[in-house]
């Protein structure tokens, strides 16, 4: 455990940003420790919608106002610093654009201040900016290797998964049991489609066309439970959801649930494009008694893989090279996989994979602390 004794120095003035929702939620279970450890002092400012998921904890936050420019968000940000004067800065890693996050980097390089970033998928850095943070807190030895090919400047640390710190304090079969029946009726299928902020990626929109397209074919009785990102444009969440009713009538529901872990323990498939919703349901059922359901990337589209290859660096999707989820070759195999994700036998595998591979959470907040502290030669 990271030590809150009283500390033989002043504490450590630590600049947090946040932007992306899998940083804040991350952060939602860090950030309480730091104030809690005598070490710290802290400041965070955020930018929606990671801003309004840290304030639903409680938490003091700052908002970051984005700006028509990258030079604006940056002039914003050296305010901040000049008024904080912090030792280090601590970011999540947000895209695929710029924001609070790219800034703060940016700023904290210029000035020579040390910077930290938590990664939340695999590989995953946005150079956009120019400057990469010097250390990075990243989910295991794998995401160690893929971000030291591509960034071999870059201290990695991996600490496992922050986000899915609690999830073994969660019942996703009992959720299950009492929710879902407020769905789906007996012998029904239910698909959880979870959006992403990407209508102008060449291949999202396209991969979510040839999904509805098989759907319409599909013998089996089910209902698509539609949830929108917290990124996504009113633009994309209505041509998203016109084409869903257009196409798949009454069978389209909006979700409405709050949290995510209830969204994900009502479906029998959780399919998305490449949304880490897919992993957030492997760590789910991988501390569940038993499989309940199946992530699905539908991850076929060329033109899609393409960009994400040029954006991530990686040639392969690490979570789909694991075989740690299912996904289609093509659009005319999209069924085909879906009734592999039904399969018992399937899910039985999908989990014992789970269990083989996914790192234990418990520690990560403890490593993460601990890191900053020994970096400043805190008395621990």
């Amino acid at each position: 455990m990271a030590s809150s004794a009283k500390p033989t120095r002043s504490p450590i003035r630590l600049l947090i940003t946040a932007r992306d929702p899998a940083t804040a939620v991350s952060f939602q279970k860090l950030i309480p420790r730091l104030q809690a450890n005598l070490h710290f002092d802290i400041l965070i400012v955020a930018q929606a919608p990671g801003s309004d998921i840290l304030r639903q904890e409680g938490l003091a936050v700052e908002e970051f106002f984005p700006q028509d420019s990258f030079e604006r968000k940056q002039k914003q940000l050296e305010q901040v610093f000049d008024k904080v004067a912090p030792d280090a800065v601590l970011c999540g890693i947000s895209g695929p654009d710029l924001g609070v996050d790219e800034a703060t980097l940016a700023v904290a390089k210029q000035r020579g201040i040390p910077s930290y970033a938590l990664q939340s998928f695999w590989g995953d850095i946005n150079q956009l900016s120019g400057a990469t943070p010097d250390c990075a807190f990243v989910l295991d030895d794998e995401a160690t290797v893929l971000t030291k090919e591509r960034y071999p400047q870059i201290r990695c640390i991996p600490i496992g998964s922050i986000k899915h710190a609690d999830f073994a304090a969660c019942d996703a079969l009992q959720i299950r049991a009492s929710k879902r029946a407020n769905y789906v009726g007996e012998g029904e299928v239910l698909i959880g489609f979870y959006g992403q902020p990407i209508l102008e990626i060449d291949g999202y929109f396209s991969s979510i066309e040839a999904m509805v397209r098989q759907l319409m074919s599909w013998p089996r009785p089910f209902k698509l439970l539609y949830r929108p990102h917290p990124k996504e444009s009113d633009t994309l969440f209505n041509q998203t959801l016109k084409l869903f009713r257009d196409s798949l009538g009454d069978r389209v529901l909006v979700d409405d649930q709050k949290d995510i872990i209830h969204s994900l323990s009502v479906c029998d498939l959780v399919v998305s494009v490449f949304s880490t919703c897919g992993f957030d349901n492997l760590y789910l059922n991988e501390i569940s008694p038993r499989p309940f359901n199946t992530s699905v990337y539908l991850w076929f589209e060329p033109a899609m893989i393409e960009w994400w290859r040029q954006y991530s660096g990686l040639t392969q999707m690490p979570l789909v090279e694991e075989g740690l989820l299912l996904s289609p070759e093509s659009e005319e195999s999209i069924l085909e996989v879906f009734e592999k994700g039904l399969d018992p036998q399937v899910r039985q595998i999908l989990w014992q994979r789970a269990k083989q591979h996914l790192p234990d959470a418990s520690l990560a907040v403890d490593t993460l602390i601990n890191t900053l502290v020994d970096d400043f030669n805190a008395d621990v």
